[in-house]
């Protein structure tokens, strides 16, 4: 999927330009710290007191700004945001935690769909009644539809990346599931390779790893799945 209103500038650190500015929120350090949603407090808080406060994220809300956005939640129903996750560690050497975004569940039985639109990163999602964790890779180009079973987070894994989430206005965002415990696994960085590290708030969850496929659906069809997935279970393979 492409935002032709967008245009992407860089490789490793990416810059965003617009033809109309949507609203754009964005994610500190601090705040992340503050509610206890990351592992390494003690080198993250370290790192927030020598490079001061970083911006983790930023978050584009299209449908406040761009008039084709607007258009498309009056008819659908839809809300599209764009995530500009950066690269970055909590920690002052190269190895720790990597940056991700906080994390939430949907307050509503609604599902949620992501693609990224440059780069890479992980998608963690987790179900805390089944105990199982699912790490999907999504390379650019690649998509997954998300059950709102899941609690789910995007994971920083080298590069800047740019991922676009498209999900029904009404889902509702629970941030209190994760605030003080985080999520049953999060991905650190040593040595430059990727570690999974487990989350002792967490006890007997499974974890798999899997790849994000394209995915391309018309919206009037994405509306559907997203506003009904029990009615289209067939769409959420995971």
């Amino acid at each position: 999927m492409e935002i032709k209103e967008m245009q992407i500038k860089g490789n490793q650190f990416l810059e965003i330009e617009f033809e109309e500015m949507p609203v754009m929120w964005e994610r500190k350090m601090s705040e992340l710290i503050k509610d206890k949603v990351i592992l390494d407090l003690k080198n993250a808080r370290k790192a927030l007191e020598f490079f001061g406060d970083r911006t983790v994220y930023n978050v584009y809300n299209l449908w406040k700004g761009i008039e084709k956005y607007k258009k498309i939640k009056d008819k659908y129903k839809l809300n599209f945001d764009a995530t500009l996750l950066k690269f970055g560690i909590f920690s002052l050497t190269k190895n720790g935690e990597t940056f991700l975004t906080y994390g939430h569940k949907h307050e509503k039985n609604r599902g949620e769909f992501y693609t990224v639109l440059k780069n890479e990163c992980y998608l963690l999602l987790s179900d805390l009644k089944k105990k199982k964790s699912i790490i999907v890779e999504m390379r650019e180009g690649t998509s997954v539809l998300i059950h709102p079973r899941f609690i789910h987070r995007l994971i920083s894994i080298g590069k800047d990346c740019l991922i676009l989430g498209i999900v029904p206005e009404d889902a509702g965002h629970d941030y209190n599931i994760v605030k003080n415990k985080g999520f049953p696994h999060h991905i650190f960085i040593q040595d430059n390779w990727l570690k999974i590290v487990e989350n002792k708030n967490y006890k007997g969850f499974s974890l798999k790893k899997i790849q994000a496929k394209k995915i391309s659906l018309p919206i009037k069809k994405l509306s559907k799945i997203l506003m009904h997935p029990s009615k289209h279970k067939k769409f959420y393979s995971l």
